[in-house]
């Protein structure tokens, strides 16, 4: 497998990275980055390796390594570990790490914890941190999958590593903890939105690229950074589910085509439907009617919404016709801060 590229794994598929750089995950301090700067452990892919490719401090890393420690008795002292604070892009309940020390081979730590805060400003000295994983071995060259069984919400994470070492990527898989005071009263709230909560449960196709890209924060950055599905042969059509973070009514809807020029799709329709216990067999109903899309444009839709203004939704399918890119979705609604 290209070394560049995430492996599924069993958080991947159901859970967001909150930790990384996309929905803006920051390694803000760290005890020591000599060989390579822990601003790496956030960034997309696994990391690559450049062999032969060295520079002021030795073989160049995408990751994030500290010096050798010279304690070899650190088992028995308990102490001699370095550490890397990461702030949450998006602050949320956390299931599972992925620490992965791909083309770490021979500086790969040893054993890992992970501490986390809740705080409403940077951490500091006086920042109270509380161990959700306990030390665990770690294998060099792999990824190395740990669950979380502390079901609090944070906004920071501390991996430390014993004594030292390198890492590659470090994933924070979790749901998002939506806010109600981060909202004044009567704000339309986007309920897909990754930041949300909001989560690509299923397609038709993902041959290029992932529904989850759909609910990204921002405009697309390419035509790589949406959902595009590969050229259909026969009559039938592409669709994907979102989960909504948030249950809530429908009222404005956003469609973005941006960076698909030649392959957008030629309509698109919508459905929703409410379901608080399965995200399948689920009863849809058309909200939006079979429409025109245009090549690289954002399409804002009210008027033609059919839905009524107190029904409430908990998932939205996107139908494309025939096939091709969308860049983003926005569900806009009140939600229904009661609801689970």
């Amino acid at each position: 497998m290209d070394g560049n590229r995430n492996q599924n794994n069993k958080y991947s598929d159901h859970y967001i990275d909150l930790a990384c750089e996309r929905v803006g995950g920051r390694a803000t301090d760290c005890s020591d980055q000599w060989f390579a700067e822990c601003a790496n452990l956030v960034k997309p892919g696994r990391g690559v390796f450049k062999e032969g490719f060295f520079v002021d401090t030795g073989q160049w890393m995408d990751g994030w390594e500290s010096r050798r420690s010279h304690n070899r008795n650190w088992r028995n002292s308990g102490e001699d570990y370095d550490w890397c604070v990461v702030r949450l892009g998006i602050p949320g309940v956390i299931y599972g790490f992925d620490i992965d020390t791909n083309h770490f081979r021979g500086n790969a730590p040893e054993v890992i914890s992970v501490e986390a805060a809740n705080v409403t400003t940077d951490v500091d000295e006086n920042t109270e941190w509380t161990e959700i994983l306990a030390q665990s071995s770690v294998q060099p060259h792999s990824q190395n999958l740990f669950d979380c069984e502390n079901q609090n919400a944070w906004t920071h994470v501390r991996l430390k590593i014993y004594p030292d070492g390198g890492v590659a990527r470090f994933r924070v898989y979790g749901k998002a903890w939506a806010r109600s005071e981060n909202y004044v009263s009567g704000e339309l709230v986007d309920l897909a939105s990754v930041i949300n909560g909001g989560r690509g449960i299923d397609a038709s196709d993902m041959f290029f690229s992932s529904p989850s890209n759909l609910i990204m924060p921002n405009r697309g950055e390419n035509m790589g950074d949406g959902w595009e599905t590969k050229r259909r042969r026969d009559n039938g059509n592409d669709w994907s589910i979102i989960k909504l973070g948030l249950t809530g009514t429908i009222r404005k809807v956003v469609v973005d085509t941006a960076h698909f020029k030649g392959n957008y799709p030629d309509q698109f329709s919508l459905q929703a439907a409410h379901s608080a216990d399965s995200d399948t067999n689920l009863g849809w109903q058309t909200i939006l009617e079979k429409t025109p899309l245009r090549a690289d444009y954002e399409h804002l839709f009210i008027e033609q919404l059919l839905c009524s203004d107190d029904e409430q939704f908990t998932h939205v399918k996107v139908n494309i016709y025939p096939d091709g890119g969308i860049s983003r979705l926005r569900i806009f609604g009140f939600p229904n801060w009661g609801a689970k």
